[in-house]
């Protein structure tokens, strides 16, 4: 299969789960990330999977993702296995102001999950990394996390 993650990261953990991911299908699968400022085409014709990851900042993804996103033609993502993944803070562990912000606006993966629809995606598998707010690192487990959710994603 060949998969192409695109990402974006501004501190780093996003980054760390699409390098996990690809590490993780690289032996079996044709499996290659870029960072959408280095990824200069939009032509996924030879693709089988995409997956597109960002942070989450307040319920969005960056400003980059979005632009690569509107840039795709609208059938782009038609007939192509999809995923979409944040990097996000724990709700449970944010003061009381940030968790409402958090259920205000969500995450990240959510909005890239209906920009990747309306490119022609049938069904967008997502999910979440988090960060622990204190230390500022990817939480104990997550890239392990990531791992096995790129194995999920190629089964057949």
């Amino acid at each position: 299969m060949n998969v192409l993650i695109i990402f974006d990261s501004l501190y780093g953990h996003t980054e760390k789960i699409a390098h996990a991911m690809q590490q993780e299908l690289e032996g079996e699968h044709k499996a290659r990330m870029e960072h959408v400022l280095h990824y200069g085409s939009c032509d996924l014709a030879h693709v089988d999977l995409v997956v597109v990851g960002s942070p989450t900042h307040g319920g969005y993804e960056t400003e980059d993702i979005k632009v690569f996103l509107d840039a795709l033609s609208d059938n782009a993502l038609r007939g192509k296995r999809t995923a979409a993944f944040d990097t996000s803070v724990v709700k449970e562990d944010q003061n009381p102001l940030i968790s409402k912000i958090i259920d205000w606006f969500g995450h990240a993966v959510n909005r890239i999950e209906g920009e990747m629809e309306e490119k022609g995606a049938e069904h967008v598998i997502k999910q979440s990394f988090f960060v622990d707010g204190e230390t500022e690192a990817l939480k104990e487990g997550e890239l392990e996390r990531a791992r096995a959710w790129a194995r999920e994603l190629v089964k057949p």
